[in-house]
């Protein structure tokens, strides 16, 4: 039995989304009023189309919809990838969140860099400390 922890096991399976016809002005707006959002994927229903992220809004004007500055080349991982494969990903590409879609390209879930983090301080045995 492979013991490598899955992405699908410390996902986020709650994802705040906003849809393509959001605008530029509502989605700043829901970035300052969240807790430690920076961006969100972009969806329409379940279909993820792109990521938005608070830099790609800076420059924009207020009325302009958010399939207009959004990113649609969005890197996206599987649910039986394993989280060390998906911690490669965030990490060679600078990003800070992974949304996690299945088959269909439906959004199932997020993994955030802290998700990678917890993933391997939870893997940590009494014996690995014993060797530090």
């Amino acid at each position: 039995m492979d013991s490598k922890p899955r992405v699908e096991e410390y996902m986020t399976r709650e994802v705040s989304t906003v849809s393509p016809d959001d605008t530029v002005a509502e989605v700043t707006r829901w970035i300052v009023e969240s807790e430690g959002h920076n961006g969100f994927p972009v969806c329409r229903g379940l279909t993820a189309e792109g990521f938005v992220t608070a830099r790609d809004l800076l420059a924009a004007d207020g009325q302009t919809p958010i399939q207009e500055v959004m990113s649609t080349d969005v890197l996206v991982a599987d649910p039986e990838m394993s989280v060390t494969d998906a911690a490669r990903v965030i990490l060679r590409s600078g990003i800070q969140k992974l949304p996690v879609v299945d088959d269909e390209g439906q959004l199932i879930g997020i993994l955030s860099n802290t998700d990678v983090v917890r993933s391997q301080i939870e893997r940590v045995t009494p014996e690995k400390v014993g060797k530090l």
